[in-house]
């Protein structure tokens, strides 16, 4: 311990002396390490704990039913998930649950909350214990009551209810409907779809009225999550939902037409909510932030084995009064480690700043995201461990490199000469080699994401992104009766309609481009599906002279019209993709499909667009009629004559003066809503940005020091050169092509390295191949003139410098 301590004091005098190696090396390492603590942060915040507050989250599984999509509509009716959770064998639990937009009401202005509907289960199940009351009881999952109980969220306590201990057994007003508090969940626990924070709880019929959705297998509307049993894998408990809903599809075939396959996620990977999108972008960026971290550590390794070739007299000696080779590797490598974890610890307090910077990514949007980094000690475990490897590959080398001194021959040698040897020459070159090559790498995937975001903000989706705004209307959560909510419906679109300024007035249910889909399993008449097989499509529902307020040409047919009522032949419009898919060859107008049971007939076939993300591939959609159909989820589209914003006041105004009860909510153009549509492409973009800059500087300065170093030892012999007649061009050639070499070595296995790597990000780039000549051409050019100006400078200041002088340096 005596002995590690001394060699410990020793190093910080080593630092101590160079304090500008110290402080740049602790700087760089920082600023790698905490790119890669940040994500990791990220990562820990939203898959590594998908649902906060619950326990065992490594034995709660999604369940899927159908075809396995990103953000599916829930998958279960109630008698469903009933059959699942009663007749399994393995799982200690199954729940369910529904969450969608209420008003709360009684409070003077109207205010959207996020309430689910859950099974008795649920907070059991999750492992959730109350902070205050209790959570609900089995009777009460069906059985309601003319004051229903709710559960709050900590959040929501918090903010409404003023933190009041006193809380349970009190009266609150939901959707114009008294509702009494019986339990306060615990701080943390936001529900169980990860990334969406919800801000109380209901049970699944909490009215009691029985509605169709609990009595009709027909209707899907819960998604559902599992706690596996000890000791069973998530394939055996695959498999065992897979023979209950084999049996329960045979008994009732109608109501099960399509994919019923059932699939079972990990919460980390659950296509339901945010974890179906990081499961893809994060591990990626991850993995771009380690590369920065390799490289990041070559460049450092390079730098260190510039200064213990230059230590080689000083080891000679140390070496010569009877310190061994272990002894000088521990001390050097100490020298490392101790930069590492000073590193670290700057590394931890960036990352507390920048874990909350992830929520800064995500644009205004109308659901309740709830993300962010989080700090906790599995990420400071990680933050260490990067230190003590970086650490480790910064000193190893070099110090196993540099402790292999012949004692005798280096003292013997002249200062002038100490050149460190072939060996040491061949290692910095192999450093200088791998830079340029993981840089080459890491600036050609930069530059594909940074491409496909210019592809992306200058495609066109199909649809006006500029002239159109829309506001959102709690008309379907406010407890207003079906005759009064279309009441309100008709005054609202008149109203708007007649404002100064606007064109075109329309109604819908849904936004493309803000990563949420509605769907439905649409049949030809007369069509006989295979077994198992889907023809589910995108819906939404518009009311006449949609497509001319998004700006959506009708190819064929017609637009709806205010004849198209409830009372009239249901009618749809269906997109080309639509068309071609159903009839293909045929015209497609007259021709009927089978939805939910009923007949439409297709009147009409617009243009395709963009539905989820822009770099989806075509699907089906069919555009159902607004008055015909319409849950009266209302949104309100206007296309405008001038800047869209100027009349978002007057419009959220006018539908106030209609009923000040109505919540009016996400008032923006299209263009915003649809920026969630680009969400990870930004964030992938910046860090990759960010990431090649760092890249580029590192390589640059690595060749640098190198070439110039190496110049340096050289100086005795161009002056030789020089005194016998080499002229300045000679000396110029001389050094340019040391570096040269190792930048064309190195661009070489980036290359190779880079058409690997690439492949694992095609799937997240638009209009751009993974491998497209263009990109790499340029990224090359850029390295290449890069490393060249790194090796110039040294060969300029060789080339004039004085031969005389040269000669006689020592």
């Amino acid at each position: 311990m005596a002995g590690l301590l001394q060699d410990v004091r020793f190093a910080l005098r080593q630092l101590r002396k160079n304090p500008g190696f110290t402080i740049t090396a602790t700087a760089m390492l920082a600023v790698a390490i905490c790119a890669n603590s940040t994500v990791f942060s990220w990562i820990d915040g939203t898959m590594l704990h998908p649902i906060p507050g619950a326990r065992d989250q490594g034995q709660l599984v999604s369940v899927m039913r159908g075809q396995w999509t990103i953000s599916p509509p829930p998958p279960f009716s109630y008698l469903d998930y009933r059959d699942l959770r009663d007749q399994n064998q393995s799982f200690e639990g199954i729940v369910g649950y529904h969450h969608d937009w209420l008003t709360l009401t009684g409070t003077g202005r109207p205010e959207r909350i996020y309430v689910a509907n859950v099974t008795a289960n649920y907070f059991d199940v999750l492992g959730v214990k109350p902070m205050y009351g209790r959570f609900f009881r089995p009777e009460e999952e069906t059985q309601g009551r003319s004051v229903p109980y709710v559960v709050l969220s900590y959040s929501f306590w918090k903010t409404h209810c003023a933190a009041n201990p006193e809380i349970v057994g009190k009266s609150l007003e939901i959707a114009r409907h008294q509702v009494t508090v019986i339990g306060v969940a615990p701080s943390g626990f936001i529900g169980a779809m990860p990334g969406l924070r919800q801000d109380v709880w209901v049970t699944l019929d909490p009215l009691g009225t029985g509605g169709w959705q609990m009595t009709h297998r027909s209707t899907d509307w819960l998604n559902v999550v599992g706690r596996l049993r000890p000791g069973v894998n998530r394939k055996q408990a695959n498999q065992d939902l897979e023979n209950i809903m084999r049996r329960i599809v045979a008994a009732y075939p109608n109501d099960h037409p399509g994919t019923n396959t059932i699939t079972l996620d990990p919460m980390w990977r659950s296509p339901f909510g945010a974890n179906g999108y990081m499961a893809i972008t994060l591990p990626i960026l991850l993995a771009i932030a380690g590369v920065v971290l390799l490289l990041t550590c070559a460049n450092l390794a390079t730098l260190t084995l510039v200064r213990f070739v230059s230590r080689r007299r000083e080891i000679a000696i140390r070496q010569s009064l009877g310190a061994g080779r272990v002894q000088l590797m521990r001390q050097m490598m100490l020298e490392g480690m101790i930069v590492a974890l000073l590193a670290g610890a700057l590394a931890f307090l960036l990352t507390m700043w920048t874990a909350k910077t992830f929520a800064l990514f995500v644009p205004p949007n109308a659901s309740p995201i709830a993300l962010n980094g989080l700090v906790d000690p599995g990420v400071v475990m990680a933050i260490v461990a990067l230190a003590v490897v970086a650490g480790v590959l910064c000193g190893a080398f070099p110090a196993w490199r540099s402790s292999k001194v012949p004692a005798v021959e280096v003292l013997k040698e002249e200062s002038a000469n100490v050149s460190g040897g072939k060996h040491n020459r061949r290692l910095l070159s192999g450093l200088v080699v791998t830079q340029i090559a993981l840089s080459l790498a890491l600036l050609v995937s930069s530059a594909l994401f940074l491409r496909t975001l210019r592809n992306i903000a200058h495609a066109d989706p199909g649809f006006d992104q500029d002239h159109v705004l829309t506001a959102s209307v709690g008309l379907n959560i406010s407890g207003y009766s079906g005759k009064e909510a279309n009441e309100i419906r008709d005054r609202i679109l008149h109203r708007v309609e007649a404002l100064p300024g606007v064109r075109v007035t329309s109604l819908t249910d849904w936004i493309p481009l803000t990563l949420s889909r509605k769907t439905a399993d649409a049949y030809p008449e007369g069509y006989v599906p295979r077994p198992h097989e889907s023809l589910e499509v995108g819906r939404a529902d518009v009311s006449p002279r949609y497509f001319e307020t998004m700006g959506i040409p009708i190819v064929e047919g017609r637009d709806f019209t205010l004849d198209d009522h409830e009372k009239e032949p249901k009618v749809l419009i269906v997109d080309q993709t639509a068309a071609a898919r159903y009839w293909p060859g045929q015209d497609p107008l007259g021709k009927k499909l089978r939805i939910w049971g009923d007949l439409f007939t297709v009147v009409g076939v617009v243009r395709d667009s963009k539905h989820l993300i822009m770099n989806e591939r075509p699907g089906p959609m069919v555009y159902m009629n607004y008055f015909q159909n319409s849950d009266w989820e209302l949104i309100v589209q206007v296309k405008t004559r001038g800047n869209p914003m100027d009349l978002a006041p007057a419009m959220e105004r006018t539908i106030h003066e209609i009923d000040d009860r109505l919540p009016v909510y996400d008032v923006r153009t299209v263009r915003e809503s649809t920026a969630m549509a680009s969400t990870f492409a930004v964030m992938q973009s910046t860090f990759a940005g960010i990431f090649a800059v760092i890249a580029l500087v590192l390589a640059a300065t690595g060749i640098y020091g190198v070439v110039a170093y190496r110049t340096q030892l050289r100086t005795h012999e161009i002056g030789i050169r020089v005194a016998l007649g080499a002229s300045r061009a000679d000396v110029l050639q001389l050094v340019l092509l040391q570096g040269m070499w190792a930048t064309a070595m190195g661009l070489t296995l980036g290359l190779t390295l880079s058409l690997g790597l690439t492949r694992f990000i095609a799937g997240l780039l638009y209009g751009v191949g993974a491998n497209d000549p263009v990109t790499i051409l340029a990224v090359v050019v850029l390295l290449g003139a890069m490393s060249l100006a790194a090796c110039y400078l040294p060969a300029h200041r060789a080339m004039r410098a004085n031969p005389v002088a040269a000669i006689r340096e020592q």
